[in-house]
């Protein structure tokens, strides 16, 4: 009988679990449409070969100037999103500011070269957490933080774990190669004719 309760212990709070991050899954573009800038603070505008209807997966940063461990893999990211961005349209990198102010966030964007659009400052929740209820309900209880979406909002990776240990980015942006480069297109076929 103390086997049947603990296991059913376990079942109810792996389903609490599942429900909580579940919860997160909601259409990305509402939440970004109209937000997005530049590191220069001007309206983010999508090249002329993509829109924000075309992507497919989000790799959503959380981070913050204040934060060492974040300027450590900045530069890492930047370096990775100039070679993976070119071939992959169906993808974009968010930045999502845990900075406490809009000059800090746009400093840290000019100083870490990001060339990926980040949420408006004065539209995200700083409410003293990481978690909100526009684009940052996917952010977890630390940063750096790197949560892969699909456009539906479903969670692909994230720098932690379901039970809230810290992988790290680094995780997120192999997994990233792997569903990414998977679901694109494969590129035409070159002739061997003469």
């Amino acid at each position: 009988m103390r086997i049947t309760l603990v296991a059913f212990a376990v079942l109810l709070l792996a389903v609490a679990l599942y429900a909580l991050h579940s919860d997160a899954a909601a259409p990305i573009s509402p939440l970004i449409e109209g937000k997005l800038i530049s590191a220069n603070g001007s309206p983010f505008d999508f090249p002329a070969n993509a829109s924000l209807a075309s992507i497919r997966y989000y790799a959503i940063y959380y981070s913050a100037q204040w934060c060492p461990p974040c300027h450590a893999f900045t530069p890492i990211l930047v370096q990775w999103y100039n070679k993976f961005k070119p071939s992959h349209p169906n993808f974009e990198l968010i930045f999502v500011s845990e900075d406490r102010n809009e000059a800090a966030m746009l400093d840290y964007m000019k100083e870490m070269a990001m060339p990926w659009p980040a949420v408006r400052f004065s539209d995200l929740k700083h409410d003293g957490g990481f978690k909100g209820s526009g684009i940052e309900r996917f952010a977890n209880d630390g940063i750096p933080d790197l949560v892969l979406v699909d456009a539906g909002g479903k969670v692909l990776s994230d720098s932690f774990s379901w039970n809230g240990s810290y992988l790290g980015p680094q995780h997120v942006l192999e997994d990233t190669e792997n569903l990414v480069v998977a679901s694109s297109p494969a590129p035409p076929a070159q002739s061997t004719s003469l």
